[in-house]
């Protein structure tokens, strides 16, 4: 059994980005103002922190932090030099294996491009330390290994492992040949990347076609057998791997979304599915659960189609959580929200149910309960199938948003923010002085 936790843990001048846990312990990683500079690099400020214990300070933007094998892994953005690294691009973005023990770096990997690169999801591959990247790119997309320490002139290469003196900036491809790239086909493109538990990059594969492309979400089975991928794309040509995504709309240049399966070990495609309506489709993330469906969080406006089926939302947009069976055949499908504009952040699988993060503005029902909003609300909601078994609502006087979701054994921990006083699941939670500070962790079993 979870005990249930509601902890105010806001810091003035600090923003809660990102979230993890283990059986020990919970991380957080915080966002800051840094003086001086006009670049991207030089606005931010991050800290990657084990509550109760080690702090880690990185330079640029931190969002995702997941906790895999003996490794806190962050993803942090920004352009420049960011968390050590001279990167390519505006923005670019470093993923970096922290020691969850000790907090101290043991590897980074750079992911920029000629032009931009965006990490939007990690996800931890079983127990190997392996870790999932995906995100979107411009140009031509780099993932290059740094070896952690080392000191080398702009352009230069040095061998797979070099170290020199600790805490110097490096360029990337300092790891010499260990970089793979991939470039996009049309705006903009998605890209997943399997890291090792060294951050050494197995394989590197993109998505996408003509139009602008992402991946939002990207998930692996507890067991690691299994990988499954999330996003958008516009217009007709978009492929993963050959295999085509079929626009709702062909001449339309509203975005679609779609999720698929890929080998853990090579990267290749299993299956793929798109799903889609006459107006823009966003996706939140993907997960796998406990019975192996490949499950989608999405945000949906007017009608859209999914599988052989058409949902109508209910207001402006509505939540959209769709389960695919291992083959790649839709199970079932429904949307989540009210008459407002309502729709879904995040996503995360609890053994054989799923929890979504979500925002709502009126009145949202969920399963058997009513929650009534104040204005910009937050909502976590615990699906078995596609029956609602419990949700917790957050709601206040300002806005609330569930920064992320991390799984806890039976159960999750949420990150929130809230800008004024605020009501998590009937625990109050006092205004910030900073209303860009107040932040919350939250924990709950799933029955």
């Amino acid at each position: 059994m979870i005990a249930p936790l509601t902890e105010e843990i806001g810091v003035a001048g600090q923003t809660l980005r990102g979230v993890a846990a283990d059986a020990q312990r919970r991380y957080v990683a915080w966002r800051a103002p840094a003086e001086g500079g006009e670049a991207y690099a030089a606005s931010f400020r991050s800290t990657i922190e084990a509550r109760g214990g080690w702090r880690r300070a990185l330079a640029g933007d931190a969002s995702a932090i997941v906790r895999s094998g003996s490794l806190v892994v962050a993803a942090v953005g920004g352009a420049g030099d960011v968390a050590g690294v001279q990167l390519r691009g505006a923005p670019a973005g470093v993923v970096v294996g922290l020691d969850a023990a000790t907090g101290e770096p043991r590897w980074r990997t750079a992911i920029d491009a000629s032009e931009w690169a965006v990490i939007a999801s990690l996800a931890p591959i079983g127990a190997t330390g392996d870790v999932l990247v995906g995100g979107s790119f411009s140009g031509t997309l780099r993932a290059s290994p740094v070896a952690t320490g080392a000191t080398v002139p702009t352009g230069a290469t040095v061998p797979t492992g070099a170290t020199g003196a600790a805490g110097a900036t490096v360029p990337t491809g300092a790891a010499g040949d260990a970089s793979k790239i991939v470039s996009s086909g049309g705006r903009s493109d998605g890209f997943v990347a399997r890291m090792s538990a060294t951050g050494v990059v197995t394989w590197l594969i993109r998505v996408g076609g003509p139009g602008a492309d992402a991946v939002q979400g990207v998930a692996a089975s507890a067991t690691g057998e299994r990988v499954a991928i999330a996003g958008t794309f516009s217009g007709s040509g978009a492929e993963l791997l050959g295999a085509p995504l079929a626009a709702f709309d062909e001449k339309s240049p509203h975005l679609d979304g779609f999720v698929g399966e890929l080998d853990p070990a090579t990267g290749a495609r299993r299956w793929s599915a798109a799903f889609g309506g006459k107006l823009d489709e966003a996706v939140a993330g993907v997960a796998i659960d406990g019975k192996g469906r490949t499950v989608v969080a999405a945000s949906a406006r007017a009608t859209v189609h999914v599988g052989g089926s058409d949902l109508v939302a209910q207001g402006d947009a509505d939540g959209l959580v769709a389960w695919w069976r291992a083959d790649g055949t839709l199970g079932s499908a429904t949307l989540v929200g009210g008459l407002g504009a309502d729709g879904l952040r995040a996503i995360v699988a609890t053994g054989d149910r799923v929890v979504v993060a979500g925002y709502f503005t009126t009145t949202i029902q969920l399963g058997a309960r009513a929650h009534h909003a104040d204005g910009d609300d937050a909502f976590l909601a615990a699906f078995d199938g596609d029956t609602v078994v419990a949700s917790w609502p957050l709601t206040g006087e300002g806005r609330e948003e569930i920064a992320a979701l991390a799984p806890l054994p039976g159960g999750f921990l949420a990150a929130i923010t809230h800008t004024a006083r605020t009501s998590a699941d009937g625990t109050d939670l006092p205004a910030p002085a900073d209303p860009l500070a107040g932040a919350a962790l939250l924990v709950r079993g799933v029955p």
